[in-house]
């Protein structure tokens, strides 16, 4: 990881190496609970013939990793190395931002269970977003990823700024509504043609924190570690549309979660990882999925409506074997990952069709903890 803290940006910057992300994985490019070794892994949108690399005078990820490190030879590496095709440059997952005429195209597959209608009985992995200033022209939807307690007994929501704080324009108090508006049906929206009459009907809780992104400027790209926000529920408030909270423990219509997976890390005598790297996950677009951690401490740049965010120390996870699609679609940002033992694992922020990436659960909840400004936030199981 020290390599990574001193070397990423350095790698990431050259256009030249042809690379939008670095990580640490296992050279099988498989779950890191096999028994090959570790590596250190680049990503490419496309892994490209050796003939045309050398035709383009891209540099191979060995030379230039022993480049950045001052080894001069690739052989003289501490680590192995290896390569992983992503399809596309990492995206913040919303994607689903699109403008009033286009309602109804954006459905994504037939979900085993129906994310995208207006639930009752909120609980975690339903579609949610924040409309304001931007509705009835633009729809959009992300995913409720699960829901906290401060040391006041408050409630909150979480998912991604970008789902419910608008990439850092959201304001405080701004209504969070349920569900997105991107999955009203056309009588629904001809019922609350106005924000007012929105948020009257949906409205579920109100936008309390959030982290800003910090984007590519003329000075350079800072580091980012989450890309999370969190409201307020509004039960009990005047207006507010009534809903039951007795099962927000909940993920999707499964079971309860049961607190915070410990962080993941390398057992130093066996030399594996310690704890589940298999993952589940339930969001708005794709539903109940199942996958596994393949990365960590992954260094990449995201790309937002508003600019280009770079994020280090993330989780790279990719579909299981078992599963039928993708991990991860558009629509699904905002999703808690949980283990096998319903442990918080991540918030799901950003993908490609074959990769998906999360912030590590402890630095959404430390970050959350500084911007609400309470002395304890706790995960509601």
């Amino acid at each position: 990881m020290s390599w990574l803290d001193a070397h990423a940006d350095a790698l990431l910057d050259d256009p030249s190496n042809n690379l939008i992300g670095v990580g640490i994985g296992k050279k099988s490019a498989g779950p890191l609970s096999d028994d090959s070794p570790f590596c250190i892994t680049g990503f490419v949108e496309k892994k490209l013939p050796e003939k045309t690399v050398k035709q383009q005078g891209i540099p191979l990820f060995a030379v230039a990793a022993a480049a950045v490190s001052g080894v001069g030879r690739p052989r003289d590496l501490p680590f192995e190395i290896d390569l992983v095709e992503t399809g596309a440059r990492f995206a913040a997952q919303p994607g689903l931002t699109v403008s009033n005429s286009q309602r109804g195209l954006h459905g994504g597959m037939p979900p085993t269970l129906d994310l995208q209608k207006r639930f009752q009985v909120l609980r975690a992995g339903i579609g949610i977003t924040n409309p304001q200033r931007a509705y009835p022209q633009t729809l959009s939807v992300g995913t409720l990823g699960f829901f906290v307690v401060d040391d006041q007994g408050r409630h909150y929501l979480v998912s991604n700024n970008h789902v419910i704080a608008a990439e850092n324009a959201g304001r405080k108090g701004d209504a969070i509504v349920q569900p997105g508006t991107l999955d009203l049906t056309a009588s629904e929206m001809a019922l609350m043609s106005t924000p007012a009459k929105l948020n009257a009907q949906l409205k579920i809780a109100t936008l309390s924190a959030w982290i800003d992104l910090q984007f590519r400027g003329p000075s350079g790209i800072p580091f980012n570690d989450v890309d999370c926000a969190a409201a307020e529920l509004a039960v009990g408030e005047s207006g507010a549309a009534k809903r039951d909270v007795t099962e927000i423990a909940r993920v999707g219509l499964g079971g309860n979660l049961r607190g915070v997976a410990t962080p993941f890390a390398v057992d130093p005598v066996t030399g594996q990882v310690a704890g589940s790297t298999r993952v589940y996950k339930t969001g708005r677009t794709t539903g109940w999925t199942e996958g596994d951690v393949t990365q960590l401490a992954v260094v990449t740049d995201v790309t937002y409506g508003a600019g280009v965010a770079r994020f280090r120390n993330q989780i790279g996870i990719q579909a299981s074997a078992d599963n039928t699609g993708p991990f991860s679609k558009p629509g699904d940002s905002g999703s808690g990952i949980v283990n096998r033992d319903q442990e918080l694992v991540g918030l799901l922020f950003a993908g490609t069709e074959t990769q998906t990436l999360a912030n590590p659960i402890q630095l959404v909840l430390n970050a959350l903890k500084t911007a609400l400004g309470v002395k304890s936030l706790d995960v509601v199981t």
